[in-house]
């Protein structure tokens, strides 16, 4: 009787999980650079999820409770490892995952993301640290100025010149992959 309760359980789960597991993985990919740290996080978040799964309510979305365990572990994983460098906040994770929900925008999104880490990979330190004050950390332009010592308006030119360079690689990027 048991075996046959844990045969129906594990199906159940199997059933919910195999058609979404790619989008979970594919936020945890997106938060997270390494192939290998993604590959680990969904191995943590897909036992997660196997040992919470009597608590998921049948009927409820299954993507959206698995990306927040996913948010969880991505988030754990990021207050572990100090070397990460530049990472999102919890609040920007938040809004990710709610994004990533949205299935009829889900692979634009994760394709435009991948992009944009693509080619925000190629800025240089001094643009990533700009851009990093000014959207993760929030700062405004004056008080990025104070801290790379250099007028308002020529923060706010640098950031400008990023932006532009970011969207013509994002644009360049999907003209070449053929999603514009």
């Amino acid at each position: 009787m048991e075996r046959d309760r844990q045969n129906k359980e594990t199906k159940r789960f199997m059933s919910l999980l195999v058609p979404n597991q790619k989008k979970i993985y594919a936020f945890i990919r997106y938060l997270v650079p390494s192939r290998t740290d993604a590959d680990d996080i969904l191995q943590d978040t897909l036992t997660e999820m196997w040992n919470k799964f009597d608590q998921y309510q049948d009927g409820t979305n299954f993507v959206s409770w698995g990306l927040t365990i996913a948010k969880y572990k991505v988030m754990s994983f990021v207050r572990k490892k100090k070397s990460f460098g530049v990472h999102f906040s919890e609040k920007t994770i938040s809004l990710l995952q709610k994004e990533a929900v949205s299935t009829h925008r889900h692979n634009t999104l994760i394709e435009r993301i991948e992009i944009l880490k693509e080619c925000t990979s190629k800025l240089s330190n001094k643009e990533k640290k700009m851009l990093h004050l000014r959207y993760e950390q929030g700062l405004t332009f004056e008080k990025i100025s104070r801290q790379f010592r250099i007028s308002i308006p020529a923060i706010y030119k640098s950031v400008s010149r990023t932006h532009a360079s970011l969207a013509k690689c994002v644009q360049s990027a999907l003209r070449i992959r053929g999603a514009l």
